[in-house]
């Protein structure tokens, strides 16, 4: 990931929207989602390698593809509703951030069900 670029994007957005804070705040909210979508477009595009690496492992084990599947989803639950809240922290709407996080919690929290069921089966057949 060229992270110069990232960073240099990111400063030139808030630098933008402090500036604009100053003559029209709404414009500033608009500036601030837009250079966070645009980081996060950018990052996403990396995202083919961690799919590759989850491939690689898979390969190699004997425990259910559908388990690393969920594994990575419950990964990106996580960046995304951390993302998500950061940006209503950043458009001055809290509340609707800590739902979000809230949410982003309990997908969490279900999807993990499976995997821990398959955990217990599994540590069952060791222990009999």
């Amino acid at each position: 990931m060229d992270l110069l670029k990232l960073i240099g994007v990111g400063i030139t957005g808030a630098i933008i929207a402090v500036t604009l804070k100053n003559f029209n705040n709404e414009y500033a909210v608009y500036v601030v989602l837009a250079t966070s979508i645009a980081i996060l477009i950018y990052a996403l595009s990396y995202m083919n390698g961690v799919v590759t690496a989850f491939t690689s492992i898979i390969e190699k084990t004997n425990v259910q593809p559908s388990l690393y599947v969920g594994l990575l989803k419950i990964i990106g639950i996580g960046y995304l509703t951390e993302y998500s809240h950061s940006m209503c922290l950043d458009c001055g709407a809290k509340s609707i951030g800590e739902k979000i996080e809230l949410c982003g919690k309990i997908t969490i929290f279900l999807m993990t069900l499976p995997i821990i069921s398959e955990m217990v089966d599994a540590l069952s057949g060791f222990v009999l």
